[in-house]
């Protein structure tokens, strides 16, 4: 039975369109009547995403304007220079936008739940590959410049694993294409599955992008191109790898935007996969703005799109060369993950590099006791046969024996020892502990002089001071080869409240010297200063300051892969 998750109103949760610009929330409250099928219990969740949205609009504004113009004169001058060759494609008017001399251009592909998180992950190892990031695509009008700095403000308020499956997450693990394409332009699948369910016809036309509208098509094909051309700005001279499970069913779309793409297909076998999305399906009930269809229905919606999506992409894969596309098994992956990246490199002409195995192994390493949900205690492993989908295992290969390996060990790099030596040689002087007071130090330095410089307390300094303090006591601990843990973010959050609490009474004096009487001064400041760290808007700022210095230190994933 399903639990009654949709019937709990949290707080306001800034979920993945919660930083989209105000002009996609109207979209996703306006296209097929959406508002009206919203029930009033969920106003308040409404109202939360709306109010993040009002915040990463305000924020990216003046950045969208000048990258905006900056993409029309782009467009422009490309158009002039490929007119021809796009009447021939027939594609968008923004597509020369991107050279079609920037390569790689690389698409991991794979149906929802089919393991393409993992296989992501392995090739962002890659230092010739750029991919977005989580901070970048929850805010994609805005990622270049206001959310590259604001992201560090983002902490308090994500979890450090993906709701569906406790995956490692976070504002700087690599992300989904579409998410950015979502939260531009609303044109995406997405909202029909996290967001709207009882939209899901509308927005599954997006998924495979039949059925839909000249206008509907050039709003996707702007956006895609727009997030894209963004990427390959910030990165020049490396490729995008781009990782999104409808793309599966866009090959043939992909093809036409980026004539120099390449693609490694994911298939896990069918059960798994349809067992493992009706879960998925399940956890988003807490975020939902309509209550959750029902195991049942999740499982005709899922098994329909699913066989559609597969069929699609062996149709338009099969008149792709064979250096361009590459299928690879779910359970060779996990048996064998970097012989598996080598082996798919190597019918794409692309080059495993040294710096590219070395990193994949660390990743593997840190990922080493991630156990699934079927491997947890109280979890099951059984797979309930699906007789729809029962064409896609001899399809895919999966009647073929696994090709067992023992890929960490072998794969690993044979001068490991010297790299070992290597590392303890350049072992960094600071621990976790010291890295964040050292930072609590500089920070109470640095809030003294600025407020003796403007003659202000400063209350929101509160705020920076956590996310320095807790940020510095990560990284150390990342550079000893360590993670966060609760002790550090404890110790970090305690830092940060020495440090608010030690300033509290010197910035007032600095701020208010001039203004009384040196009769009763003392009782004055400490007056002053009393009223003013329990001031509501105050403890606000020392809230989110603590909390955000504890999030840091204890987050457990120190460094995503590739970075």
């Amino acid at each position: 039975m399903l639990e009654p998750l949709d019937r709990i109103l949290p707080l306001p949760y800034p979920h993945f369109m919660g930083f989209a610009p105000l002009d996609a929330w109207w979209r996703l409250l306006t296209q097929d009547g959406a508002w009206r099928k919203i029930p009033a219990r969920y106003w308040v969740r409404v109202a939360g995403g709306v109010f993040t949205s009002c915040i990463g609009t305000a924020v990216t504004l003046p950045e969208r304007v000048v990258v905006g113009a900056v993409m029309a004169l782009a467009g422009r001058a490309g158009e002039q220079g490929s007119r021809g060759a796009r009447e021939r494609e027939r594609v968008s008017p923004t597509a020369p936008l991107l050279p079609r001399s920037h390569a790689p251009m690389l698409f991991v592909l794979g149906y929802y739940r089919s393991g393409t998180t993992h296989l992501h992950y392995l090739l962002s190892c890659d230092p010739g590959l750029a991919t977005p990031r989580w901070y970048q695509m929850l805010a994609p009008q805005g990622f270049a410049i206001s959310w590259t700095i604001l992201r560090y403000f983002l902490v308090p308020f994500l979890s450090s694993k993906r709701p569906q499956d406790d995956v490692a997450y976070g504002p700087e693990y690599p992300a989904e294409d579409d998410f950015g394409v979502c939260n531009l332009s609303a044109a995406c699948a997405m909202p029909g599955r996290m967001v709207l369910p009882g939209c899901w016809d509308y927005y599954a036309r997006f998924h495979s992008l039949e059925r839909l509208t000249e206008a509907e098509l050039d709003r996707f094909r702007r956006a895609q191109l727009a997030v894209s051309w963004r990427l390959a700005r910030l990165n020049p001279g490396r490729g995008l790898l781009f990782k999104t499970p409808s793309h599966t069913a866009r090959v043939a779309e992909l093809c036409r935007l980026y004539p120099n793409a390449k693609f490694i297909h994911l298939h896990r076998e069918a059960g798994a996969v349809l067992k493992s999305n009706v879960a998925m399906h399940r956890r988003y009930a807490p975020f939902l703005l309509q209550p959750h269809p029902g195991d049942e229905e999740v499982r005709r919606r899922v098994i329909a799109e699913y066989d559609a999506t597969e069929k699609k992409f062996l149709a338009e894969s099969a008149a792709l060369p064979a250096d361009r596309v590459v299928r690879v098994r779910y359970e060779d992956l996990i048996a064998d993950p970097i012989g598996q990246v080598r082996a798919a490199y190597g019918q794409l002409g692309l080059e495993v590099t040294p710096e590219f195995e070395a990193r994949m192994t660390g990743y593997l390493e840190s990922v080493r006791e991630y156990r699934a949900a079927s491997e947890k205690p109280g979890g099951t492993s059984a797979i309930e046969p699906v007789p729809e989908l029962g064409w896609m295992h001899s399809a895919f290969g999966h009647d073929r024996e696994r090709g067992m390996s023992a890929a960490l060990c072998a794969s690993a790099p044979t001068d490991g020892k010297e790299h070992g030596q290597d590392a303890r040689a350049t072992e960094p002087l600071l621990t976790g502990a010291t890295g964040a007071l050292v930072a609590a130090a500089f920070c109470f330095a640095g809030w003294m002089a600025i407020a003796a410089s403007v003659k202000d307390r400063l209350d929101f300094l509160a705020w920076p001071v956590g996310v320095i303090v807790g940020l510095s006591a990560l990284r150390a601990a990342g550079a000893n080869g360590k993670k966060g843990t609760t002790a550090l973010g404890v110790w970090a959050l305690a830092l940060t409240l020495v440090v608010i609490l030690g300033a509290a009474y010197p910035a007032t004096w600095l701020a208010v010297r001039e203004t009384f009487s040196p009769v009763d001064f003392s009782h004055h400041l400490w007056l002053a200063t009393r009223r003013g760290v329990l001031a509501m808007n105050n403890l606000l700022w020392i809230g989110l300051g603590l909390a955000s210095a504890y999030r840091f230190a204890s987050r457990e994933h120190v460094r995503p892969p590739g970075l």
